[in-house]
């Protein structure tokens, strides 16, 4: 009968770090999967909006992507980064793509030619914008800019970001 009261105990004792546990891997998992969705509907809202961007130039988006590459502002951080050092023509682009934008912005490369330059964007009044760059010595400087008409696209956020940043507002206001 003791030994019975002591396993008992025993099991009493370790049962809640044993749910407690379980319900943190639940949430982790739940995290990962919410970050998961974020992302592919990040990815997808992207390709909408330039679905939308090179359809208003009169050229089909999915003919267009296997001709060529694109670089985004985070590409351009990650190769200041891995150089360690400025280069006057990086910084010169990411001059041309910082700023505000529906969706990323992205510079694309047609053809394999590095002299020429493409940056495709959505401003926030919904108008499709595509600047032609140029390489100079130092610099990229612009050669054309061109500006449509272009859709409004709605992006959904997933309801599992509205519920994380409850979490967080309330983490913040109310620390353990």
């Amino acid at each position: 009968m003791k030994k019975m009261k002591c396993l008992l105990i025993l099991f009493i004792l370790l049962l809640p770090n044993g749910t407690s546990s379980v319900f943190a891997q639940e949430e982790n998992k739940q995290t990962i999967d919410c970050e998961r969705k974020k992302d592919i509907d990040n990815k997808k809202f992207n390709e909408q909006v330039m679905d939308d961007i090179f359809t208003s130039f009169g050229h089909k988006y999915d003919q267009i992507i296997d001709q060529s590459m694109y670089l985004n502002m985070i590409d351009l951080m990650k190769y200041t980064v891995l150089t360690g050092k400025q280069d006057r023509q990086i910084e010169s682009l990411k001059d041309h793509v910082s700023g505000e934008s529906i969706g990323e912005k992205r510079i694309y490369f047609f053809h394999g030619d590095p002299n020429t330059a493409y940056i495709f964007y959505k401003d926030k009044r919904y108008k499709n914008t595509a600047i032609h760059l140029k390489r100079n010595d130092n610099e990229w400087v612009i050669h054309d800019k061109q500006v449509k008409k272009g859709k409004k696209i709605q992006f959904t956020r997933e309801k599992c970001e509205d519920d994380y940043f409850m979490k967080r507002m309330f983490q913040n206001l109310y620390p353990e």
